[in-house]
């Protein structure tokens, strides 16, 4: 089985994230080859790695291309290596040694695949997957509650791009990130194609990620563009059609940004201002569409 792991770096020498990161993939019980791509980083990462990790597959970027299309960088290597399957990983995650054998075991070679993403401390589950298993259909946190054996596998999920083991079937037809996605969304862009072209997600219960944040990365970063991000993502779900953009566009005005205006924060003018800038690349997000319906390698 040939599988590449995929690690975009930015700054990863805080709390020591890129040698433990890697450190986890070389006690893997299952052979993987690391990739790393960097994407510019100022603080001794780009020393670190080709020196201290030689066996590191090293792909330095002269700019930062976002976490997207840093790790299109990395799938395309690995498939014109002859990648089975290929894992994506935060710089600030670590994998349980016997995380990628529970993986595979639980693949049926067409489904894209998460562990159980737990904290930095392995004492609790990571707080955004505490979410995402609360939405997803299927019995995964009744089995826990009541002492039930977790199943090899719990079908469905939207679950972020931390930590993905994606069969080179599905990436061979499908392809890469979406570039109008340069930080956050990208994977649920992903996860809205996947569901278009009828592949499905797994939630591997008996694999555990370990995901050393507090917070949901740099959470001013995060805030920052979170309108933009929540209404592009709506215009490029290629499952919407023109109509069902404009419902849901609607419900993120309502629902969100007018009954949490005083929280958040947020000028009475940012949504208008983000919806020109839709109109602004309206042909942008109709070739995206157009792509994204596609089968092939997209993007990559």
């Amino acid at each position: 089985m040939n599988i590449f792991a995929i690690i975009v770096t930015y700054n990863a020498m805080r709390r020591n994230w890129a040698e433990r990161c890697l450190q986890s993939l070389q006690e893997s019980t299952v052979p993987v080859t690391p990739i790393v791509i960097d994407n510019g980083s100022t603080d001794g990462t780009r020393d670190y790695v080709p020196s201290q990790q030689p066996t590191v597959v090293w792909l330095p970027q002269e700019k930062n291309l976002g976490f997207g299309q840093a790790n299109n960088v990395g799938i395309r290597y690995a498939l014109e290596h002859g990648a089975d399957y290929v894992l994506l990983l935060n710089q600030d995650a670590t994998l349980h040694p016997k995380a990628l054998e529970r993986l595979l075991e639980a693949s049926d070679g067409k489904s894209l695949l998460s562990p159980l993403q737990l904290n930095g401390q392995g004492n609790g589950l990571d707080f955004l997957f505490k979410y995402v298993l609360l939405q997803a259909n299927h019995t995964a946190i009744d089995d826990a509650l009541v002492g039930r054996d977790m199943q090899t596998y719990y079908e469905g999920g939207r679950y972020a791009a931390a930590c993905w083991l994606i069969p080179a079937l599905i990436l061979r037809e499908i392809g890469g990130f979406n570039p109008l996605f340069f930080q956050y969304s990208e994977d649920y862009n992903y996860l809205h194609r996947l569901t278009y072209h009828n592949y499905k997600t797994r939630l591997a219960a008996q694999a555990h990620m370990y995901h050393d944040r507090n917070q949901h990365g740099d959470d001013a970063v995060f805030m920052r563009r979170l309108l933009h991000r929540d209404m592009l993502l709506i215009a490029c779900n290629i499952n919407l059609t023109f109509v069902q953009c404009l419902w849901q566009w609607g419900k993120l005005l309502v629902l969100r940004y007018v009954r949490d205006l005083p929280k958040r924060q947020y000028l009475p003018g940012s949504f208008v201002y983000e919806a020109g800038w839709l109109i602004a690349h309206a042909a942008s997000i109709r070739k995206s569409r157009k792509t994204e319906k596609q089968k092939g390698m997209s993007w990559l």
